[in-house]
């Protein structure tokens, strides 16, 4: 079984068939391509939710539409990305107590000119850091360093605050690419009362 990317950027396949999947809980799925009908296939628990269609690529914008007693109840789109121009970062936290143990975990991923994801950007990142990954089961560098290969256009990387409060900034870079920055603060810990 083949991984399936959320991506319509296929550079090099222009009008080639591929195989399109569509997941989804509705009783049938419409496929376009550029606005123009592709297909119409059911997607109940027979299918096992899911509708495969043969689209010859080329760039643009593919849009699955759920339907349920004829009405839409979903939709998802893919564009085509162009080339990765920056380095986008966003941190689930921006707040931190500093103890010495709290977390916030950090995506950095490349997009484009327009703010997609460019799931083809492989390129190292830089950043000083306390642990990074990137989902490559196939990268065996280490979790602790200061870089990292993008994997499918992006990274992980964990901050641990110091004991010390102030403001954590975080710049990545990579070759080619815009940085981007992320600051996250570090607060002093809220203290607990105990009751025995």
């Amino acid at each position: 079984m083949y991984p399936s990317l959320p991506s319509w950027t296929w550079s090099g396949q222009e009008g080639k068939a591929l195989t399109v999947e569509v997941y989804s809980g509705a009783e049938r799925v419409q496929l376009y391509l550029n606005d123009k009908l592709i297909g119409d296939k059911p997607t109940g628990l027979a299918q096992e939710f899911k509708a495969l269609f043969d689209v010859p690529y080329e760039p643009g914008t593919l849009r699955a539409i759920g339907l349920r007693n004829g009405h839409k109840i979903a939709e998802s789109v893919l564009a085509t990305t162009g080339e990765a121009a920056r380095l986008r970062i966003v941190a689930d936290r921006t707040v931190l107590q500093a103890d010495g143990q709290d977390l916030s975990f950090v995506a950095v991923e490349a997009v484009d000119a327009n703010g997609r994801p460019d799931l083809r950007a492989d390129q190292e990142v830089q950043g000083e850091i306390a642990a990074v990954g990137n989902g490559d089961g196939h990268d065996a560098d280490s979790y602790h360093s200061d870089r990292r290969k993008l994997f499918e256009g992006c990274v992980l990387v964990v901050i641990r605050s110091s004991r010390a409060t102030g403001r954590i900034e975080l710049r990545a870079r990579a070759s080619g690419l815009n940085s981007d920055l992320a600051t996250i603060d570090s607060k002093a810990p809220q203290s607990s009362t105990q009751l025995h």
